[in-house]
């Protein structure tokens, strides 16, 4: 039988990504590579209160960006195809992608806004 992160890195490759090991502040860390540079971005839900967010440019100073929209539409989708196949903690994941997806698709900015939003600069995703 899979374990949970097994489950969770077949669906990293199912998407086209590559799921990137834990840290004391983030889980669930998928890669995704830049359509406009060589660079590797990591979408990723913070532990502390299930936000996704992604460690561009974009998603540090503005809190949206398309790396973030792109994984989490591959998620949501993906969703649909494997639900049988998974424990419950890997469908709570794709779950989670679908709600944040729809909440981005509707125009919604506000994806876990900090109220200093100026001072964050760097996040370690």
């Amino acid at each position: 039988m899979m374990t949970n992160r097994d489950q969770v890195a077949a669906i990293a490759t199912q998407i086209g990504s590559s799921l990137m090991p834990d840290t004391a502040q983030w889980r669930n860390r998928f890669t995704v590579e830049s359509t406009s540079s060589a660079a590797v971005y990591t979408v990723a839900q913070r532990r502390s209160d299930a936000v996704w967010g992604c460690s561009c440019r974009g998603w540090t100073h503005y809190r949206h960006c398309k790396h973030l929209a792109d994984i989490l539409g591959r998620l949501s989708t993906l969703g649909e195809q494997v639900q049988a196949d998974l424990d419950e903690s890997a469908l709570q994941i794709l779950r989670s992608a679908r709600t944040a997806y729809l909440d981005l698709d509707q125009g919604s900015t506000r994806v876990a806004t900090p109220r200093r939003v100026a001072a964050v600069r760097h996040l370690d995703l």
